[in-house]
């Protein structure tokens, strides 16, 4: 049955397309388990130091500007609501709130506790209240539908184990004519391929990041409307999808 998100009028073939997709991802395995990664995210949390190295080394130096081309890419406006994706120790709170200002809301999401403990210390650090945290798996979030202005996920998507479900989520979740913006990593591409044997399961048992993933792949089928940008030899792109009206 297609979730009632999805229930469109047959000629209005993008959603149709995004339905169908979605209606063939949902996750076979039990959601109720605790994933072996949780103990490794929650380490991370309580040692913010090491996990801004990591993200700092996956994109070779240049994370500050690519963190802040990828969401430049939102259209957002005073006052909007935004999804963050993943939040992690919030890292991106800074430039969202610069864009949705105190009178706007930012809904921060994130599977460990001890990433959101991070974030949430920084937001009262910060004296962000217009900070909504969420501690929950992405692919079973019940946000209301068409009630998002923008969504981004910086370094997470391709952690999750049920991407596809967290995808379609978002989906439902934005406003038509909103975007998604997701900025994370892949395996490299042309003549740095090489170091995909080595960095591939150096960063899977550091971060539970699977290179082989097609993310970009299921952001298109889910989407339609996407433009990639990719840099570091591949490694490192921003995808930003459009959800078509």
């Amino acid at each position: 049955m297609i979730p009632s998100a999805f229930r469109v009028k047959p000629q209005t073939r993008p959603f149709i397309t995004l339905a169908l997709y979605c209606q063939g991802t949902k996750s076979t395995k039990s959601l109720h388990k605790q994933p072996p990664f949780q103990s490794l995210l929650d380490y991370l949390g309580r040692h913010p130091g090491l996990y801004r190295f990591i993200r700092w080394s996956v994109c070779f130096g240049r994370e500050a500007g690519l963190q802040k081309r990828a969401l430049g890419a939102l259209k957002l406006k005073a006052g909007d609501t935004v999804l963050d994706l993943g939040c992690g120790a919030g890292v991106n709170f800074a430039l969202l709130e610069e864009k949705v200002g105190a009178g706007g809301r930012i809904i921060a999401l994130d599977y460990s506790e001890g990433m959101l403990a991070q974030a949430k210390a920084l937001s009262v650090r910060r004296g962000w209240g217009n900070i909504e945290f969420i501690q929950g798996d992405a692919a079973r979030m019940t946000l209301p539908e068409n009630a998002l202005d923008g969504a981004v996920c910086t370094f997470a998507l391709s952690a999750m184990p049920n991407d596809d479900g967290a995808i379609c989520r978002v989906a439902a979740s934005l406003k038509p004519g909103a975007q998604f913006v997701v900025f994370d990593a892949k395996a490299f591409t042309g003549p740095a391929k090489f170091f995909n044997p080595v960095a591939g399961p150096f960063f899977k048992h550091t971060t539970n990041w699977d290179y082989e993933k097609d993310v970009v792949g299921k952001i298109k089928m889910a989407f339609g409307r996407t433009e990639v940008h990719e840099f570091n030899g591949g490694c490192n792109y921003i995808a930003v999808a459009t959800r078509i009206t």
